[in-house]
């Protein structure tokens, strides 16, 4: 059981900042944020999510019986799970299947995750097979999860990232031919996609445009800094709001807005792809990354992320949020500790924040509260106005040793294998809408007020 402190609040602030000058000590007053009256996004309670492999259905990793991996969701939740990515288009449905097997997925496979998601108060997109499925045993499959997952099913999403084999003709006339046949089962369903790759945001205006009509409710694309051979904290903490993460959140901010679609996500994204890099996708600097990561996708009015992890029969998964041995949580890593502060900072309208007397910072408000998050290579002392006055507040410091260091904590606690967090945070001054607070380097501190 998570406890908080009563006076907690409803305001969050981000700050991020990168290596300060050494001159800049941490009892030097001079770093300002100011968080501005604008709004450039909202946050929602499924923001933070998890995406996983479509195997993992079958091989038995969504069970309520598993009371620890409950209790790990439950920290973030309720939230977003995504089930797909490569092995979606690889594990055949089986009708008549007894379960229990990695190699396919039958429904007593997708009885036990829908008590899996009960228990945790999940919500599932649920991927189906297109590259070697067929409509028929799509839609056959689509009817039995919709039946067992009710209210806890967000979407299906066919297929997973087509561009790899399909053009986005082709995989519109695919797209359509398994959402009729979906549809003729299961009347109300509705669809998330296409689901492509980074730099593919050309298919988004032409696929929005005509499938807004078939049920399109959630406009998807995957995101990753580079292959897991190319991994550096450096380049990892330098890669948010670069090049093509900036044009891709840009696209589907605008293929949104034209489109009346509901929702964009990035249904898939983690730093570096096939598995992470040890040594930086599971580390303290994984931490700060995905939290500029996060507020790169609100900030372009999305709607939250699924980071991938789980465990894989393709390649090491050195990113997953939550760590496993076989099929048992053993603990958790660097992105799961970004997940769980932003959870902490709670939901809200996005605000965009000032810095001045800092470089390489980068500071938002959810809400009405405050974060400051120091990537430095010395502690940093903030001068905070927050949009509103405030009477207390509360700090959560994430913080390790290191930026390349496993042991994190939040407000003084890890959080162990069986989802046990029990943070202590401080309490510190508010005088009118100002807050001074200092961060220690290499980490992060949300700060709720009231």
């Amino acid at each position: 059981m998570i406890r908080f402190p009563a006076l907690l609040g409803s305001v969050a602030l981000a700050v991020t900042c990168l290596a300060a000058p050494a001159a800049q000590a941490a009892t030097k007053a001079g770093p300002a944020v100011t968080v501005g009256q604008a709004t450039n996004g909202h946050v929602g309670q499924d923001f933070a999510g998890f995406s996983y492999e479509k195997d993992r259905v079958g091989a038995g990793m969504f069970d309520a019986k598993d009371t620890d991996l409950v209790r790990l969701f439950r920290l973030l939740g309720p939230n977003s799970l995504r089930i797909g990515a490569n092995l979606v288009d690889l594990t055949p449905w089986n009708p008549t299947g007894a379960g229990g097997s990695a190699t396919e997925v039958a429904p007593p496979d997708v009885q036990k995750l829908a008590g899996f998601v009960k228990a945790t108060g999940w919500h599932v997109i649920y991927g189906l097979n297109l590259k070697t499925g067929t409509p028929a045993l799509a839609a056959d499959e689509a009817a039995v999860a919709a039946k067992a997952l009710g209210d806890s099913l967000t979407a299906f999403e066919i297929g997973n990232e087509p561009n790899f084999y399909r053009t986005e003709a082709a995989y519109e006339a695919s797209y359509e031919s398994f959402v009729s046949a979906i549809k003729a089962k299961v009347p109300g369903a509705v669809f998330d996609g296409p689901g492509v790759t980074n730099g593919q945001n050309a298919w988004l205006t032409p696929f929005s445009t005509k499938e807004k009509a078939n049920g399109l409710k959630i406009l998807t694309m995957h995101s990753y800094i580079g292959d897991m051979t190319t991994g550096t904290i450096d380049g990892m903490l330098a890669s948010n709001g670069k090049g093509y993460e900036e044009k891709d959140e840009t696209a589907l901010q605008n293929a949104k807005a034209a489109n009346q679609i509901p929702q964009w996500r990035m249904s898939e994204a983690n730093s570096y792809y096939h598995g992470g890099t040890a040594g930086v996708s599971n580390v303290q600097a994984a931490s700060l990354w995905s939290l500029d990561f996060m507020y790169g996708i609100a900030a372009h009015n999305g709607d939250g992320v699924n980071f991938h992890g789980g465990t894989s029969t393709q390649w090491p998964l050195n990113y997953s949020p939550i760590k496993y041995d076989g099929l048992v949580p053993v603990g958790v890593q660097g992105d799961f500790y970004g997940e769980l502060l932003w959870t902490l900072a709670g939901t809200g309208a996005l605000h965009p924040a000032t810095v001045t007397g800092a470089t390489n910072v980068t500071a938002w408000g959810i809400g009405n509260n405050v974060i400051v998050n120091n990537k430095g290579t010395s502690a940093q002392t903030f001068t905070v106005t927050l949009r509103s006055t405030a009477m207390m507040a509360t700090e959560y410091v994430l913080t390790a040793p290191s930026l390349n260091s496993t042991a994190i904590t939040i407000a003084g606690s890890g959080v162990d294998k069986s989802g046990s967090f029990h943070p202590a945070p401080k309490l510190v001054g508010v005088h009118g809408h100002t807050v001074t607070i200092t961060v220690p380097a290499g980490s992060a501190a949300l700060l709720k007020t009231i």
